[in-house]
């Protein structure tokens, strides 16, 4: 179960790396700098726990997916980017972080009695750094 749970967030993880870039490299606003440095801390964030989450997928027995193929399939939202005005990229970002967010309560809630508290922990950290970039999103969006 826990390979499951592991192999969706890592999907995930690697999708939004992606759109992250996608907005970090393709965004025009008079905001641009803001968005430019908000969505490069995200990708960073996201490059580091990819490692993070694909290695604790092998610690509990399991193979990382590791294509794009295989990543679109797990995945929670698409690697597509059709907006172009700033608002609509944020938007599309907070919706994937949103969507990471519930996904992450399920599996918190689905591992809870498992005893695998590593990954607990993992999720737990995730969690954290995801909800905090809906609350970002949501702050520069609605402002």
């Amino acid at each position: 179960m826990s390979v499951n749970v592991l192999s969706k967030l890592l999907a995930n993880s690697y999708v939004l790396l992606v759109k992250s870039h996608n907005v970090h490299w393709n965004v025009v606003s008079p905001n641009f700098m803001a968005i430019h440095l908000m969505t490069e801390g995200h990708y960073e964030d996201l490059f580091k726990a990819i490692d993070i989450i694909a290695e604790r997928i092998r610690m509990v027995g399991g193979i990382a997916p590791a294509t794009f193929a295989k990543f679109r399939e797990l995945a929670s939202f698409s690697d597509e980017m059709t907006a172009s005005k700033d608002s609509e990229m944020l938007d599309d970002l907070l919706s994937c972080h949103t969507a990471v967010c519930s996904d992450l309560r399920l599996g918190i809630s689905e591992l809870s009695g498992s005893g695998d508290f590593a990954t607990l922990d993992v999720l737990d950290n995730r969690l954290s750094f995801h909800e905090k970039v809906v609350w970002m999103l949501k702050a520069t969006v609605r402002a």
